[in-house]
């Protein structure tokens, strides 16, 4: 897990009487974007490349369509990995939808990744025409309504992993996330933390919401997307990730993601 800038600035992205602002984001402003807050709460989707997203409480990678979450005054960091077809250099790599904080309340209090439905993606292609910094008008205000209701309709990605806190645990989870082919066996953490194994497993799984194991699988598969975004081939990630075989690591992608990486990255040019 990269570390983020200790202090993040403060930008504030919607102004007059307008409750929402779609805009295009583009792979020259949007490639290493350092860490930042702002007030509104924050929906952004890629159609093409990889958006990885990293705060305090964990970190996101949004393949194209999927929709990502990022609550009200929460500092994070965004870069973009670029497709394999070279466009994402100076190209449109996506968009992002804020919110005023006082339609927030409603969504999740911590990043996630979402899925993407047709009713969702052809609101936010909708969106695209509305005028920016003006209020909506009544047809305007039941459509949003309606991408509200088809939010909390969607559903979770097993695209993000949640940090813990405790700062022992931190650190097992940090070097993992550093190195997700890392097979360290548990009794070495508890020599290097202190811990016993008992203690680690049980607040581990309290913190983030996983085993060690399945903490590791994301993380490994984070870091497939990654290195598939970046144009290796299948056959260089499994080997590189530590799979037993090609065969095992396709099977995994599809057992938890429902396809095959080639499938998964495919550009969602429907946006």
């Amino acid at each position: 897990m990269s570390q983020l800038l200790p202090s993040p600035f403060h930008e504030r992205r919607l102004s007059g009487p307008a409750p929402i602002l779609l805009q295009p984001q583009m792979a020259g402003a949007a490639i290493g974007k350092e860490l930042h807050t702002h007030p509104e709460g924050q929906f952004y989707f890629a159609t093409q490349g990889l958006i990885v997203v990293e705060t305090a409480l964990g970190r996101c990678v949004m393949p194209p369509g999927r929709l990502g979450w990022i609550p009200p005054l929460l500092a994070h960091g965004a870069r973009v990995i670029g497709s394999r077809k070279g466009h994402a250099a100076d190209g449109l790599v996506g968009f992002s939808l804020y919110l005023l904080p006082a339609l927030c309340a409603q969504f999740p209090a911590e990043p996630v990744v979402l899925a993407l439905s047709d009713i969702l993606r052809a609101i936010l292609l909708r969106m695209q025409s509305w005028p920016q910094h003006q209020a909506l008008g009544g047809a305007e205000r039941r459509l949003l309504d309606v991408f509200i209701d088809e939010i909390h309709a969607a559903q979770p990605e097993p695209l993000r992993l949640r940090m813990p806190q405790e700062r022992r645990l931190a650190t097992l989870a940090a070097t993992i996330a550093a190195d997700p082919a890392d097979d360290t066996p548990l009794e070495q953490w508890e020599q290097r933390l202190g811990m016993s194994r008992r203690t680690i497993t049980r607040h581990f799984r309290a913190e983030t919401g996983m085993s060690i194991v399945e903490w590791r699988q994301v993380a490994r598969l984070q870091r497939a997307l990654e290195m598939l975004g970046d144009g290796d081939s299948v056959t260089s990630v499994a080997i590189t990730l530590g799979y037993d075989s090609v065969s095992s690591f396709i099977a995994l992608f599809r057992r938890v993601l429902g396809t095959t990486p080639t499938k998964f990255l495919a550009p969602a040019n429907r946006s």
